[in-house]
């Protein structure tokens, strides 16, 4: 046996913290309950229609192990060279693009840099929150809490 491309049919199994996928190769070749490689630290499934390659280890067709799993239509396109993203079907995307990090989840966007960091939508902290340096309010102010005059000058 060669390599194959696999298209994945969605049938997905996990035993003893490993992953087997299935799916049909070029020819109609089936393929049912093969080992998915993955790196380490990383875990992922799959979706129905994703393409890998099937590799016969030793040439035994009963000993393929599939590597891949990549879905052209749930690809984050336009990354740059050197970028990396790690991306999900429901268009949630973490990009690491040249001295930042961009994470997207469903259509709010953090953008994380070494100078500045800018969130976009409502956020909800709870928690203390620590200011070492100056705040810049463009809106109206609402505390729900007393407000503390820090330096005496009555300026609270």
């Amino acid at each position: 046996m060669t390599i194959r491309q696999i298209i994945l049919d969605g049938r997905i199994t996990e035993e003893k913290g490993r992953q087997f996928v299935s799916g049909q190769g070029l020819y109609n070749d089936g393929f049912t309950k093969i080992l998915r490689i993955e790196p380490w630290g990383y875990a992922s499934v799959p979706v129905a229609g994703s393409r890998g390659i099937a590799v016969p280890l030793g040439g035994n067709a009963d000993m393929a192990v599939f590597l891949g799993g990549e879905s052209g239509g749930h690809r984050p396109p336009g990354l740059p060279a050197g970028a990396s993203a790690l991306y999900d079907a429901n268009g949630n995307i973490i990009k690491c693009v040249g001295t930042g990090i961009v994470i997207d989840v469903a259509g709010r966007t953090i953008d994380i840099t070494a100078g500045q960091w800018t969130l976009t939508g409502n956020a909800t902290i709870t928690g203390n929150v620590t200011i070492d340096g100056n705040l810049t309010c463009t809106g109206n102010g609402t505390f729900a809490g007393s407000v503390t005059d820090g330096d005496g000058d009555g300026g609270a």
